[in-house]
């Protein structure tokens, strides 16, 4: 049997609180900015970011899922619009559903004209003129130190 853990301090609680409302706002306005920007929502933006950054500019289905930590259905219906849009494309990898996606040339030279916005919404919205010493100790607060999944 094991024992609960104590519940948070009143300091923890406020300062879990505080980290789940910046957060929550600092990514809704880094969206709408990119959004209004160039079009591409957040989730757009995070797809073609993996895509970009993968070797050959692809990933299977499933490595992309777990990349984003969303589920199967929302994946395949977030890549099924992206292809719509020629941003992506899906092809068959071997037997069974197993899917690979690309990222076509539409889709990088969008990927590739949303950057600016991005890092121009990103420096606004969450890093508001942190300079180097800030980066460092955010990174080693939240432990996100290692380039192996983080939310872009």
């Amino acid at each position: 049997m094991s024992l609960d853990p104590e519940p948070l301090s009143v300091r923890e609680t406020q300062l879990w609180r505080s980290f789940v409302q910046f957060s929550g706002d600092a990514v809704a306005a880094v969206e709408r900015d990119l959004f209004a920007a160039t079009g591409l929502s957040g989730a757009d933006f995070q797809i073609l970011a993996r895509l970009y950054e993968a070797e050959d500019r692809q990933l299977s289905q499933k490595l992309l899922g777990e990349l984003t930590g969303w589920t199967a259905t929302r994946l395949s219906h977030q890549l099924a619009r992206m292809h719509r849009r020629g941003l992506v494309d899906r092809a068959a990898a071997g037997r069974g559903r197993l899917m690979r996606i690309s990222l076509t040339e539409e889709g990088s030279r969008t990927y590739e004209a949303a950057l600016p916005s991005h890092a121009r919404a990103v420096r606004e919205h969450f890093l508001g003129g942190a300079g180097v010493a800030e980066l460092e100790e955010g990174l080693r607060l939240l432990g996100a130190a290692r380039l192996d999944g983080g939310f872009h």
